[in-house]
């Protein structure tokens, strides 16, 4: 069976007389509707990132499924996961690397930071600059995985509007970030009987929080910019004319 046959079926929708749901409603009512997709969905990016190198593009277009999930759109699970995955790859490495560096980097600073500064307090100052870095970093970055996966903009756009994105709301992004850190530390803490968590669970559980996280900042930041991409656009044309 061909990888993009792996669910050929929509996903479940809901009756359209429904009172639309919002917040953490929204989210459980994803959950109930789609957890035999989250599974499937858990798998493709296991197998997926198997190469390693591959791991960005696989969570951008596992992000691309929650999204759809999130917006209450149809979800062909196999095939748009894997357009998505060849679609957006060399953005989503790239993408992947700057995070790498930008978190990875400031989060190492932060560590030799921290255990400087048990032999002198004048190094609060840094660790604590370094540890702000990693985690808005960290907020940053999952911005920008969002706006690519639901987005086709250039990647300097992407990660302009993810800072801004940042800037403007990083409370709950922050924590969908710390119930997916919850999350495996339920699996460290409870192993071995949590041994299959990551199998089922927790990358599908993880991406779909983190775009819960990010789903109304980035769905008014690209709203924003096709706005005035339009307005630019009609500007440029009525000059043209003239």
């Amino acid at each position: 069976m061909r990888l993009w046959q792996f669910s050929t079926k929509a996903g479940p929708g809901v009756a359209r007389q429904a009172t639309p749901k919002t917040g953490f409603a929204l989210l459980l009512d994803v959950v109930a509707r789609n957890w035999w997709e989250l599974i499937q969905l858990n798998l493709l990016v296991i197998l997926l990132s198997l190469p390693l190198v591959t791991l960005p593009a696989a969570i951008v277009a596992a992000t691309r499924i929650c999204a759809l999930m999130l917006d209450d759109r149809p979800v062909y699970l196999g095939r748009d996961f894997v357009e998505a995955f060849r679609n957006r790859f060399w953005k989503a490495t790239a993408l992947g690397v700057l995070a790498i560096a930008a978190t990875g980097l400031s989060g190492y600073a932060a560590w030799i930071f921290l255990q400087a500064a048990k032999s002198s307090l004048l190094l609060a100052l840094p660790l604590t600059i370094s540890a702000a870095t990693a985690v808005f970093a960290a907020i940053t970055s999952a911005h920008a995985f969002a706006l690519c996966a639901r987005s086709d903009l250039p990647l300097a756009q992407l990660l302009r509007l993810a800072l801004l994105g940042a800037l403007a709301k990083p409370l709950p992004s922050l924590a969908a970030l710390g119930f997916v850190a919850l999350l495996w530390a339920l699996h460290v803490v409870f192993y071995p009987v949590s041994i299959f968590m990551p199998a089922i669970i927790n990358f599908s559980i993880g991406t779909l929080a983190v775009t819960f996280g990010v789903h109304e900042a980035t769905a008014r930041l690209l709203a924003r910019e096709r706005a005035g991409n339009s307005a630019a656009y009609a500007g440029g044309s009525a000059q043209r004319a003239r």
